[in-house]
């Protein structure tokens, strides 16, 4: 009698995985706490659907486009990928990945897509990326450096009162023998730079591309942020001409930077510190300007390989399941604190994401971060769609890194590095 039981159980376990539907995607947060946050998600939703096996594979961002179009060309891809708008459009171009205007429909229905989040995927009437999460910049600072050296806590709210607070900040503590900068910004040929650089020109309203996706970048108004940026950059740390993020973040969190346009997942550095003297502001704008900043959606984007072997149904329970408020509240709140942050309304306002005691801890900075999602742009895409799909090569190029590094270390005058920059732009565009 055990014995049969004991087969039985055995053909019982067998069916079971021959029933089990394996998927796989991949994603490009190596950092460990982020992949821990990953599979407690993926771990919740196994226990949901038995039948279904997910898979997480990293690829770290330095390997993305390669690795892609390489399984592309095999024909290896995995089910589905996060990604970026950059990403995503090279693998549309590629003829890879299908539309998600129906499953887009369905979740904006269901928990309120914010617009901007989605326009970025709209590419030639069909949406080919969903929103899963996104990440806005804004003005984070020191409170306590602003009142030691301004005599107040209040951050500024145009450039000239940005300017002014920095060059202040910065000589005052230097005749004390200090040395805290006003500012922290990057000038280095990286992701990092461009991200900073391009907060500072939406405040003056710059376009990559107009609504038709002519090249519109050499105007007044890049000029003028460039100018800002250069003039700004004087009271940064002087060795940040080669920095990124890595170099950026340690020198803010040691106190030797004042206020830096930055994303806000410090603040889980802080909050294992201890320390909670950290907030933030929307970026300050000219007062002939707009308020703005860079906001950058990440996104999944699903390989006809998965509608091939028939994995479609169970890569959209996935979907469906992670933008579940409480579930996506794992992607966001618990993977990266003020980086990564809710696309829907719904997610945004759920106690599950405020309840975090990261993001609760530094409640007015959160506050601030979702909020700044109404008003963030990404570059290329001012206009809404993808109305020019050259970006994703000019973004790979970091360009404007580029542009901004020749600028601050003098070797081209302002005029020069737009116009170069723009016919840079204009080879993306002809190839």
């Amino acid at each position: 009698m055990k014995k049969v039981l004991f087969v039985s159980i055995v053909l019982l376990l067998a069916t079971f995985i021959m029933a089990q539907t394996t998927i796989v995607f991949w994603h490009h947060e190596s950092p460990a706490h982020r992949v821990a946050a990953f599979q407690k998600a993926v771990n919740l939703f196994q226990q949901e659907y038995p039948d279904i096996k997910v898979v997480q594979q990293v690829v770290p961002w330095g390997d993305a486009w390669t690795k892609t179009l390489a399984a592309i060309d095999a024909g290896t891809t995995p089910d589905f990928q996060f990604s970026l708008p950059e990403l995503t459009i090279t693998a549309y171009q590629a003829d890879a990945i299908i539309p998600l205007d129906t499953l887009i429909n369905e979740i904006d229905n269901k928990y309120d897509f914010v617009d901007s989040q989605l326009e970025p995927y709209m590419i030639e009437g069909n949406y080919w990326g969903i929103p899963i999460w996104t990440m806005p910049m804004v003005l984070i600072y020191r409170p306590s450096i602003l009142e030691e050296y301004l005599g107040t806590s209040e951050p500024p709210k145009t450039w000239n009162e940005l300017l002014l607070a920095a060059q202040e900040i910065t000589l005052k503590s230097a005749a004390e023998g200090e040395k805290i900068y006003g500012i922290g910004l990057t000038a280095g040929n990286n992701l990092c730079t461009q991200e900073q650089v391009y907060t500072i020109m939406a405040n003056v309203g710059v376009q990559l591309f107009d609504k038709e996706g002519n090249l519109t970048f050499n105007s007044p108004e890049t000029l003028r942020a460039v100018e800002f940026y250069k003039d700004l950059f004087k009271f940064s740390p002087p060795g940040a001409t080669g920095w990124a993020w890595g170099e950026i973040e340690m020198n803010f969190s040691a106190g030797k930077i004042a206020m830096m346009p930055y994303f806000g997942g410090l603040q889980k550095r802080f909050y294992d510190m201890g320390n909670y003297d950290l907030d933030g502001a929307p970026q300050p704008f000219p007062i002939d300007g707009q308020r703005g900043s860079l906001t950058y959606p990440n996104d999944i984007h699903i390989f006809k390989s998965a509608k091939e072997k028939g994995h479609l149904d169970e890569v959209y329970k996935f979907i469906r399941f992670i933008m579940r408020p409480e579930i996506n509240a794992i992607f966001t709140a618990q993977t990266e604190p003020g980086s990564f942050v809710p696309v829907t309304v719904e997610a945004q306002e759920s106690d599950a994401y405020w309840n975090d005691p990261i993001i609760s801890k530094f409640e007015h900075l959160n506050r601030v971060i979702v909020e700044e999602i109404n008003y963030g742009k990404l570059y290329g895409f001012e206009t809404g769609s993808a109305v020019n799909l050259a970006i994703g090569g000019i973004s790979g190029g970091n360009l404007l890194a580029e542009m901004i590094q020749n600028v601050v270390t003098g070797k081209y005058s302002i005029e020069k590095a737009v116009s170069d920059t723009t016919e840079k732009m204009r080879g993306f565009i002809e190839e």
